[in-house]
């Protein structure tokens, strides 16, 4: 078990106090006591906290390879298949981490990749030179993955009280909020993430964040 956050702000990332990111780092570290890291850019912040298993030093996460970003957890039954077909494509690896082989993955069949994944999972990968984020979750919906939109600005996490350690994001709960609490729970709506405007991804979907954008 691993866990992620981020955010993607085109406009450029909000002024953030001295320690800030490792507030959130923290809030993952049951999720991933192993290992913690963190890519930052002018618009782009990916955190990840890893449960490290396979390739712990080279397996590092947040992974990049060209432009491309990617923070994930997960587990991929057919790493070995896929590392071989992309081996034949002339990719050569640096790892022996399911990470790099969903990286290579996206990097050579784009939107597509989600589809050849055999396992559970929830990632999200940052292209630097598009300034997009791409994300997709398993079709179990083994790996939680929730988002929310504030002022053109895209956040995402493994878990709800990492996203709420965003300021931007009110812990805010409407009626249909206090449905799912009090005649749901311990279910929910798919999709739904309790608090108002945060959405959890649905089992089986991805979508692409680009130019204060969302596509599902």
């Amino acid at each position: 078990m691993c866990g992620i956050a981020g955010e993607l702000s085109p406009k450029g990332l909000s002024p953030r106090p001295s320690g800030f990111y490792d507030h959130i780092l923290h809030t993952m570290v049951r999720r991933g006591p192993d290992q913690e890291g963190i890519y930052l850019t002018d618009c782009c912040a990916l955190l990840h906290r890893r449960l490290a298993v396979i390739d712990p030093e080279r397996g590092r996460q947040p992974m990049t390879i060209g432009p491309y970003t990617i923070v994930y957890n997960g587990e991929l039954y057919n790493t070995e298949d896929l590392r071989q077909e992309l081996i034949t494509r002339g990719i050569q690896f640096q790892t022996h981490s399911d990470t790099e082989v969903l990286l290579q993955s996206y990097i050579t069949w784009g939107t597509a990749a989600p589809g050849k994944l055999n396992g559970i999972f929830a990632f999200a990968i940052y292209d630097a030179n598009q300034r997009a984020l791409f994300f997709a979750r398993d079709p179990m919906g083994v790996k939680p993955l929730f988002y929310t939109q504030r002022n053109g600005c895209f956040y995402f996490a493994s878990e709800l009280k990492s996203l709420l350690s965003f300021p931007e994001i009110e812990p805010e709960v409407d009626s249909r909020g206090l449905y799912d609490l009090l005649f749901l729970g311990p279910g929910r709506t798919p999709g739904f993430g309790v608090f108002k405007n945060i959405f959890e991804v649905i089992p089986g979907s991805c979508g692409i964040f680009q130019d204060e954008q969302l596509n599902i």
